[in-house]
């Protein structure tokens, strides 16, 4: 009876890497299942080729640019450390996010604050 109340505490992380048709590659938030991580990375796999796109973060990628899914690694580990390194991971993910966002902001006005010095007119009042 112990043994079975230790694996129960026991989960599956796959962590795993999109490859894109133009050589970009970027991981995904790591599956995780107590028994059949393979079959959550299936599925999600055939949800994305039923619906044609494959979104990530504020990217839409169509099917058809998705080269392959690799899955990198699978580790299993108690769900305390698993549901501490998921959130780590996705704190981490998120905050490359924000910075990709912020980046392209950033690049966004510098382009219209060009644009402004050429029109040789007076500033709007």
């Amino acid at each position: 009876m112990p043994e079975e109340i230790q694996q129960s505490d026991r989960i599956l992380i796959a962590h795993a890497t999109v490859h894109l048709v133009g050589g970009e590659s970027f991981d995904l938030l790591p599956f995780e299942n107590a028994e059949d991580v393979k079959s959550e990375v299936n599925d999600l796999m055939a949800s994305w080729a039923k619906s044609g796109f494959l979104l990530r973060g504020r990217h839409i990628y169509p099917w058809h640019q998705v080269l392959r899914v690799e899955v990198t690694s699978v580790d299993e580990m108690s769900r305390s450390e698993a549901a501490q390194q998921l959130m780590d991971w996705e704190t981490n993910d998120l905050y490359r996010v924000q910075q990709g966002f912020w980046k392209t902001k950033k690049a966004r006005e510098m382009k219209e604050e060009s644009k402004e010095p050429q029109t040789g007119g007076a500033p709007p009042h």
